[in-house]
């Protein structure tokens, strides 16, 4: 999914400059069709974290696509296994201080695109990142020592990604 919408704003951006159009304008309508999209689908998932709430959840993988919203989540989950987590024109913060993981491996790939995302780890948690960086940052703010290994990989692209515990 993170490919996906990354391949497609490079399309965007490498079309716009071939063909001479103005990439502002171009962007604007993709934003405008993504809200329509939004507002038709009538997902809302998201815009509790304006209101200082954040939600708590026992799932054992994520599967997230944010797009034009805040993400401000907590996983508490017994037999964590990892996930995907995409950020498009959005940003917040994934707390995973509170779970277990399923071994001593947890598989995660994050993309931010015009975003970014907080990651915050257990101290008993080491990083292997293996992002990539396209005009952003992805950044490991941790120890750097534990049992556990959190595999991170994906792309950030005019946004960023930081780690820390």
């Amino acid at each position: 999914m993170g490919r996906i919408i990354a391949g497609i704003i490079l399309i965007t951006i490498g079309l716009s400059a071939f063909l001479g159009e103005n990439f502002v304008k171009i962007a604007f309508s993709i934003i405008l069709i993504a809200l329509g999209v939004r507002v038709l689908t009538g997902r809302r998932q998201g815009f509790a974290a304006f209101n200082g709430e954040k939600r708590t959840s026992g799932e054992d993988y994520l599967n997230e696509a944010i797009i034009f919203s805040p993400i401000d989540k907590a996983i508490n989950s017994e037999n964590f296994r990892g996930g995907k987590v995409v950020v498009v024109f959005g940003g917040g913060e994934l707390d995973l201080r509170g779970a277990k993981p399923a071994g001593e491996n947890v598989d995660m790939e994050v993309v931010a695109v015009f975003g970014g995302l907080k990651i915050m780890i257990p101290e008993n948690w080491k990083v292997s990142s293996k992002g990539t960086a396209i005009f952003g940052g992805y950044d490991n703010h941790t120890s750097g020592s534990g049992i556990i290994t959190l595999n991170l990989k994906g792309a950030a692209i005019f946004g960023g990604v930081e780690i820390t515990n």
